[in-house]
C-alpha cells in the first residue's frame, strides 16, 4: 500500500513544482523583460536580439545559416527568415553566399548591427549583473546549476518521446 502512496505523493510534489516553475518562469520573463527593454529601445524585438546574439558568436567561429540559427534557437526557419529579412532591411546583417557551395547562405553582421547589438547587450548584462550582485553566491550557483541541469535533461528528452515522470529515473 505504501508503494502506491509514495509514487502518488511524489507525483503530486513534482506537479506542484512544475506549476511553481511555470509561475516563476513567467516572473523571470518580466525580470528579463526589463533588460530586453533596452534592446526594444534600440528597435530590436526579443527574437531579433537573440538572432543577433547568435550571429555575434559566429564572428568567432563558423558562420550561421538560417537553418543553423533556427536549430540553435529552437525557432521555425520561417520565423528566422522574417527576422533576418527585417534585420537586413535595417542594415544590421547581410547575407553572403558561400564561395564554394553557392547554395549555402551565411548571415553576417554589418558594423551598424554589431555596434547596436553591443550597446543593447551591455544594458541587458548590466541588468542581470545588478540582480546577481544582490543575490547570495549560493543562490547564484544554485540557480545556474539547476537551470543547467534542467536544460541538459530537457534537451536529452525528445518531445515526441515524453512520458510520465515516473517512467524516468529520478535525478538528484
Amino acid at each position: 500500500m505504501t508503494d502506491t502512496i509514495v509514487p502518488s505523493q511524489e507525483q503530486a510534489g513534482v506537479d506542484e513544482q512544475a506549476e511553481r516553475f511555470i509561475a516563476i518562469f513567467s516572473d523571470l520573463r518580466k525580470v528579463l523583460g526589463a533588460g530586453f527593454k533596452h534592446a526594444h529601445q534600440h528597435g530590436f524585438s526579443t527574437t531579433q536580439f537573440m538572432v543577433l546574439g547568435l550571429v555575434e558568436k559566429s564572428r568567432e567561429g563558423e558562420p550561421h545559416t538560417i537553418s543553423s540559427i533556427a536549430a540553435k534557437l529552437g525557432l521555425d526557419p520561417a520565423t528566422v527568415v522574417r527576422t533576418v529579412d527585417s534585420l537586413e532591411k535595417r542594415g544590421f546583417v547581410a547575407r553572403q553566399r558561400d564561395k564554394q557551395d553557392r547554395r549555402q547562405v551565411f548571415i553576417n553582421f554589418t558594423e551598424t548591427g554589431h555596434s547596436s547589438l553591443m550597446e543593447a547587450h551591455q544594458h541587458f548584462i548590466t541588468r542581470i549583473r545588478a540582480v546577481f550582485l544582490t543575490m547570495s553566491a549560493e543562490g547564484r550557483a544554485s540557480l545556474l546549476n539547476g537551470l543547467d541541469e534542467f536544460v541538459q535533461i530537457g534537451q536529452a528528452i525528445p518531445v515526441e518521446q515524453e512520458r510520465e515522470p515516473e517512467a524516468h529515473g529520478t535525478h538528484t
